[in-house]
């Protein structure tokens, strides 16, 4: 009786999930010239198709602003945290951190998780650790009012030699659309 209960339960939440869930494509939130170019000129085809081609394994760079859904997400940028005497990075290893932004464009709340929107690979396509110990500011987990924003930072437990990243943003919960932001040593502080 127990068991059928929760599983009625899970189906539920599942099903609930599923219908506020819709497939979010990352875009860019800068002008382009191209497109200028060509809506100038009025040839629509030829800007859906450049539109199309950008879209496709598009990756972004510190400093740029994609629009996902509802939100917002500008990863502002990095840098290296010591720890203190107490606390710090194992012999080997650095704790990098994102200066990040989020901001509602919606008309709803947004309820945001830090640690299920964002994953850290490696140059070797591992995912790295959150490091909860490195002095951060701000958070970017809670409820995210209509038109309203919220910075922090998130850090993540890295390898000493590595000196290339990408960071996963999937705001939806069950990984519907994400954009992917490069970062290289020489784009930390």
């Amino acid at each position: 009786m127990k068991k059928a209960f929760y599983i009625t339960i899970i189906l539920a939440l599942v099903f609930a999930f599923s219908l506020g869930c819709e497939e979010t494509e990352p875009e860019r939130v800068e002008e382009n010239d191209v497109e200028e170019t060509m809506e100038e000129e009025g040839d629509e085809e030829a800007m859906e198709e450049e539109q199309k081609e950008e879209k496709a394994d598009e990756t972004f760079a510190v400093g740029e602003t994609v629009e996902m859904g509802n939100l917002e997400f500008t990863l502002q940028g990095a840098r290296w945290e010591e720890g203190d005497e107490f606390m710090g990075p194992d012999e080997g290893e650095r704790w990098l951190v994102l200066d990040c932004n989020l901001e509602n464009k919606g008309e709803e709340s947004e309820h945001l998780s830090s640690m299920m929107m964002f994953t850290l690979y490696d140059e070797e396509n591992y995912s790295c650790d959150m490091e909860i110990a490195a002095d951060t500011r701000g958070s970017l987990d809670g409820e995210l009012g209509s038109g309203r924003s919220m910075s922090g930072e998130i850090a993540f437990n890295v390898d000493a030699d590595h000196s290339k990243w990408e960071l996963v943003f999937e705001p939806n919960a069950f990984g519907f659309g994400q954009a992917i932001f490069e970062i290289h040593e020489d784009d930390v502080e």
